[in-house]
C-alpha cells in the first residue's frame, strides 16, 4: 500500500503526524476509505476517536503541518560543516587560546591617538548672544 497521498496537489506522506491549525495531532490509521486515507487523533481519550477522511479533516482543521522527528546533533552537524570530521582530522582546528588571540584587536599605544580640545568645537549656541536674544523673546522676559 502506497504511503504518499496526493490531494490538490500536496503530498502527505502517511508515516507521519501531522498537526492541525489546532494543535491536535492525527495519525494515519492504515485504513482507507473510497481510496482517502483515515486519520485518528493520536490522544484519543476526551477528544474525537472517529476518524476523519485526511480530505475532510484538510478542509475542516487544515492546513495539516507535517511533524518530523528531531534531528540529532550530528544531523545539525552534518549540514553546517559537511566536512567537519575532515577538518578536525587535517589540524585545521585552533586551540581556544590561539583563536582568543587572532581576533582581539591589538591594543593601541597613546601616543598614536590624536588628543581633542575644546578649541576646535564651535561654540555653545548657549554662548552666543542670538541664541539668548531668541529665547529671551519666546520666554518673554530676561533670564
Amino acid at each position: 500500500m502506497n504511503t504518499i497521498f496526493v490531494h490538490e496537489g500536496i503530498e502527505f506522506d502517511l508515516t507521519l503526524t501531522y498537526a492541525d491549525t489546532t494543535g491536535v495531532e492525527w495519525v494515519w490509521t492504515g485504513e482507507q476509505v473510497d481510496g482517502v486515507p483515515l486519520m485518528a487523533q493520536k490522544k484519543a481519550p476526551g477528544g474525537c476517536e472517529t476518524p476523519w477522511k485526511l480530505t475532510d479533516l484538510y478542509w475542516e482543521l487544515g492546513p495539516l503541518i507535517a511533524i518530523h522527528d528531531r534531528p540529532s546533533n550530528a544531523d545539525f552537524r552534518a549540514v553546517i560543516d559537511p566536512g567537519y570530521a575532515d577538518t578536525v582530522a587535517a589540524g585545521y582546528v585552533e586551540a581556544p587560546a590561539a583563536f582568543g588571540a587572532r581576533i582581539t584587536a591589538a591594543p593601541v599605544p597613546s601616543s598614536a591617538v590624536p588628543q581633542s580640545t575644546a578649541s576646535h568645537l564651535p561654540p555653545s549656541p548657549l554662548e552666543q548672544t542670538g541664541f539668548r536674544r531668541f529665547l529671551n523673546s519666546i520666554a518673554g522676559g530676561s533670564r
